[in-house]
This record gives structure tokens, C-alpha cells and sequence, in this order.
């Protein structure tokens, strides 16, 4: 049985990211530019998606490195590590990762970059979304 009990839309983002971000260690990667916040769990200031209810949940990230280092990015719940995704060393490399998790109302999914430094391209090359399911 699927959101029988919800007769609305699901919860759904899909933001990316405009300019090329330095990352420092322990950095959450706020991607600039919403496209799509279906309601309203994704903050563009805190780079946060905030779970409006509880359900099961799929998130998916694609970046591209900004520079000639690999870059590594991971999907994070509530300050708890889920799966990571990787850029290999040479410039423009593209990375990727993908999960499904289940979440409670108020549950915080976001970005983040465990390395000491790291470039993020933009131009919305790199995005992130997720959706209840």
C-alpha cells in the first residue's frame, strides 16, 4: 500500500548548483538553485532536506569535480553516515550516489564533504534530489 492514507502530493526536491564551490573539511554542500521543492523540505540556505513526514525516501546525487583532485561526497541523516559517492582524480570527473532511507517526520538528509579540501563544479553540472516513494 502506497500514501493510501495521504490523498496530496509527496514530498520532492531537485536542486543544483550554479557556481564552483571550495569545500572544506566537514562542509554541507548547499546547492544553489531550486527547481523543484514540493513541500517546501529542502532548504537552499542550510542545503538541509528536512522530512515534512515519515516514509521511505530516495535520494540521489550526481556532481562533477571542479579541479584536478578526486572528490568525495556523502549522504548524511541526521549527522549519521549512509553511502558515499566518488569523483576519480582528473579534472571533470563525474561521481555519483544514490540510496533509499527510511525516515521519520523531522529527519535531516544533506551533503557532505569528509575531505580536508575539494572543488565542486557548477554550472548545474552537480544536483541533488530526493522523493518520498
Amino acid at each position: 500500500m502506497r500514501n493510501d492514507f495521504f490523498t496530496g502530493t509527496n514530498p520532492a526536491f531537485f536542486a543544483t548548483e550554479k557556481e564552483h564551490i571550495n569545500l572544506g573539511s566537514n562542509t554541507i554542500v548547499k546547492f544553489d538553485t531550486v527547481k523543484t521543492n514540493i513541500d517546501n523540505g529542502y532548504d537552499v540556505i542550510t542545503g538541509v532536506f528536512t522530512a515534512p513526514r515519515a516514509g521511505t525516501y530516495e535520494f540521489s546525487e550526481n556532481f562533477i569535480s571542479g579541479n584536478t583532485n578526486f572528490l568525495e561526497l556523502n549522504l548524511m541523516k541526521n549527522n549519521e553516515f549512509i553511502v558515499r559517492g566518488h569523483a576519480a582524480q582528473a579534472m571533470s570527473t563525474a561521481g555519483s550516489l544514490r540510496a533509499i532511507v527510511e525516515l521519520n517526520d523531522g529527519d535531516r538528509i544533506y551533503i557532505k564533504h569528509p575531505r580536508s579540501s575539494g572543488v565542486l563544479h557548477g554550472d548545474h553540472y552537480s544536483m541533488f534530489s530526493g522523493h518520498l516513494i
